[in-house]
């Protein structure tokens, strides 16, 4: 008899423990998950998850690290309670997973990244923006772009009717880092991706410093994040106290920091306007 009650105990004490536990998927995508270097640990997610943990103590987090290429599947299978920081929230999405209500984090959308002295040549200031379609059809200027990244439905309809000698496209994890090096060396006239990764990017380039971002016309002008998390028991529970948690940790200075930390100067005051 005792040694039942003890067990049931023991099982009812590991269930507990198991349903307030979340692992966070996270993957090496600088600079929202930054696990090398000098700036190993200031990645934008990997500091909000800080946040959220500083105001959850009921729930131990748990780190795992995957590979992109199966994040989103390796969310789905798992057996336990697990969740991505950010994540673009779509119909189709919502088949397989849980979202949060609350956004999670906040970017401007994808940029041009070119040489400064271009947007003098086409008389464009450092604080504007410019229609991509102008850039590689009425300016015949070369783009550079990673493989399989989607960038929106009208931005993305543009790229597909470039002529292939018109631009060029790099596969693999390192695919925007042989692109920026590229642009440093003056190989391409211009490339896209998020301004994050621009800034983060350029960093290790010394002879980047001419290099400058501009907001693409026709994009959105910023985009949003949600936590994701596998469809099992415990994870609904969480995403309601998550969302509350949200709602305290975006009031905070050290959120709106982590927002701004790896955005440009000349777009910061973009993203403040929506941060808060």
């Amino acid at each position: 008899m005792f040694k039942s009650i003890t067990t049931t105990m023991m099982l009812t004490f590991s269930c507990t423990l198991y349903a307030n536990s979340i692992t966070w998927l996270q993957v090496d995508f600088a600079p929202y998950y930054i696990l090398q270097g000098d700036n190993k640990g200031q990645g934008r997610d990997e500091g909000v998850i800080n946040l959220l943990k500083n105001v959850m103590p009921n729930y131990q987090f748990n780190i795992q690290h995957v590979p992109s290429s199966r994040a989103l599947h390796e969310l789905k299978i798992n057996d336990a309670p697990t969740c991505m920081l950010s994540l673009y929230k779509t119909e189709q999405r919502k088949k397989d997973y849980f979202f949060s209500s609350n956004s999670s984090t906040i970017g401007l959308a994808p940029t041009i990244a070119l040489h400064s002295e271009v947007t003098q040549s086409l008389n464009v200031g450092s604080n504007n923006s410019i229609y991509l379609k102008d850039l590689v059809f009425k300016h015949q200027l070369m783009l550079g772009k990673s493989m399989r990244r989607s960038y929106g439905e009208q931005v993305d309809g543009i790229i597909n009717n470039i002529p292939s000698d018109r631009i060029i496209v790099r596969a693999g994890k390192d695919s925007l880092k042989s692109l920026t090096y590229m642009l440093v060396k003056r190989r391409i006239d211009l490339i896209i991706g998020y301004p994050g990764e621009h800034v983060y990017l350029q960093s290790k380039f010394p002879n980047a410093h001419n290099l400058i971002q501009l907001q693409i016309k026709e994009a959105s002008k910023t985009v949003k994040g949600y936590i994701g998390c596998n469809k099992i028991d415990g994870t609904g529970v969480f995403l309601e106290h998550a969302d509350e948690a949200l709602m305290k940790i975006k009031q905070s200075e050290d959120y709106q920091s982590l927002m701004l930390r790896w955005v440009p100067e000349n777009l910061k005051a973009a993203l403040i306007e929506r941060i808060k």
